[in-house]
């Protein structure tokens, strides 16, 4: 199983976002190239731009659906095919932290973390051995290999996560359908929570309505989880804030 994993804004005082999210989009390896060529074809047939990259600040943002209706189309198209594919989304969701917090190599970010423990459960599930690769031009990249080495060998939580390879991948976003459906998928979950569109949407924001349209297709794409002790792990998870951006090694047992 391949898991792509992508940030949409960065959990930083002086990130212009209020609610940094990070996505993985999982599907099995052998279906990696119908999924690269069902987006590749997309990008051809409807922009006539075979080999651009797909972001979510250049195609999910009020500009675009205001001045460029064949982005619009896209997007849409997008969603649509999104829906029928066979993958499983899942994301992290926090608060924009008021402090910065000192990153220390022998632990892992929070939201990796949560992550990981969904990508461990469904490949368990699948009887299936997952391998995580990054958006190797992101803000993930920096140190991250040895804090997840530390992770997965140093910590009771990550010696439990059999189904994940040790060592995560640094993949080109500009030619990774997965980094790009991942990019798509935490910009929509982002704006959705953002603006608490979990409560409604303004009256005539057409804008809004269609990013509470596609976060439904997102939500039709993730699954919810149980550990075998009977812990809940939600598909889309909203970090609570007091537990600090870096989180010291836990055992197995404890829940999120």
């Amino acid at each position: 199983m391949l898991a792509f994993i992508d940030e949409s804004g960065h959990p930083h005082p002086r990130d212009d976002t209020t609610r940094p999210t990070l996505v993985a989009v999982c599907y099995k390896e052998r279906e990696a190239r119908m999924i690269g060529g069902r987006i590749h074809a997309l990008k051809r047939d409807v922009l006539g731009k075979e080999h651009m990259e797909i972001k979510g600040r250049n195609c999910l943002n009020r500009r675009t659906f205001r001045r460029k209706p064949e982005y619009v189309a896209f997007v849409e198209e997008f969603f649509s095919l999104l829906l029928n594919l066979p993958v499983t989304i899942f994301a992290s969701i926090l608060e924009r932290p008021s402090t910065v917090e000192t990153t220390e190599t022998n632990m892992l970010p929070k939201y990796c973390r949560f992550l990981t423990q969904r990508i461990q459960l469904l490949a368990a599930e699948e009887n299936d051995m997952a391998t995580l690769l990054f958006d190797g031009e992101g803000g993930l990249s920096g140190g991250l290999s040895l804090r997840f080495n530390s992770y997965l060998y140093r910590s009771d939580e990550g010696r439990m996560c059999i189904n994940i390879t040790d060592a995560p991948f640094f993949v080109d976003s500009q030619t990774s359908a997965g980094i790009q459906i991942a990019d798509m998928a935490a910009s929509v979950i982002r704006q959705f929570e953002e603006n608490q569109l979990f409560r409604s949407v303004p009256t005539g924001d057409l804008y809004l309505l269609a990013i509470r349209r596609y976060h439904r297709i997102i939500e039709q794409k993730t699954k919810d989880l149980t550990t075998i002790d009977g812990y809940q792990r939600p598909g889309l998870y909203r970090v609570p804030p007091e537990q600090g951006q870096f989180l010291p090694s836990i055992g197995p047992g404890q829940a999120d």
